[in-house]
């Protein structure tokens, strides 16, 4: 599984990438709600994710950053980014970003599960993190800025094509509406979607499409 990752100008474009499909439901799930979503590198401001999931009314307790948004129906972004020469394993660097449909958002970074630390207040606000409530569905969209990414990774030479990995989630923890989806196929008898050796392959394009 490969996700090619599209140059775009402007945030508007964002669905002209390529599309993902969380379908792969796991362990205990008692549903299995429709979500997809888009990611492209938005050229000169970082990796922009939208996600939309159909589903009535979620649950949305949380209100600010850095809540538990995973116990209310919530929809993750998780990238790991191997250094040079590093092979793919659960202890390298990766972040996580989980935002609930108040647009509330926990987003971490570190080396391994137990090796996380929250992003900065400054951050936050750079990732621009919304969520919008339509009758049927919900959706989010958030930036991984290119400063941040270049704080916790050699992004230069992911612009020019070295693979990084991704999975795209979503999760409701709480015990009415408990549910695990995936992108990428997770290999695991208990849940637990911090496992970076279950990611996709990804890839920023060469080139936008204008300039081939």
């Amino acid at each position: 599984m490969k996700y090619l990752v599209k140059r775009i100008s402007e945030k508007n474009q964002i669905e002209t990438c390529e599309k993902f499909s969380i379908d792969h439901y796991m362990w205990n799930s008692t549903r299995e709600p429709k979500v997809y979503g888009f990611m492209g590198y938005l050229e000169g401001e970082g990796l922009f994710v939208k996600m939309v999931c159909e589903e009535t009314n979620p649950k949305r307790l949380y209100q600010n950053h850095r809540d538990p948004v995973y116990k209310d129906s919530a929809m993750e972004i998780f990238l790991a980014f191997p250094e040079e020469g590093e092979k793919l394993h659960n202890d390298c660097m990766y972040t996580n970003f989980e935002i609930n449909s108040n647009g509330a958002m926990l987003a971490n970074y570190g080396k391994g599960r137990k090796m996380r630390q929250s992003i900065t207040d400054e951050q936050f606000a750079l990732t621009g993190v919304k969520a919008t409530i339509k009758e049927d569905k919900w959706y989010l969209e958030v930036l991984f800025p290119e400063s941040y990414l270049k704080q916790i990774c050699d992004f230069e030479r992911v612009k020019r094509g070295a693979a990084f990995y991704c999975n795209f989630y979503k999760i409701a923890e709480g015990e009415e509406i408990v549910h695990f989806g995936s992108y990428s196929p997770i290999e695991s008898e208990t849940p637990n979607f911090h496992l970076p050796v279950c990611f996709a392959e990804a890839e920023i394009a060469a080139k936008a499409d204008s300039e081939n």
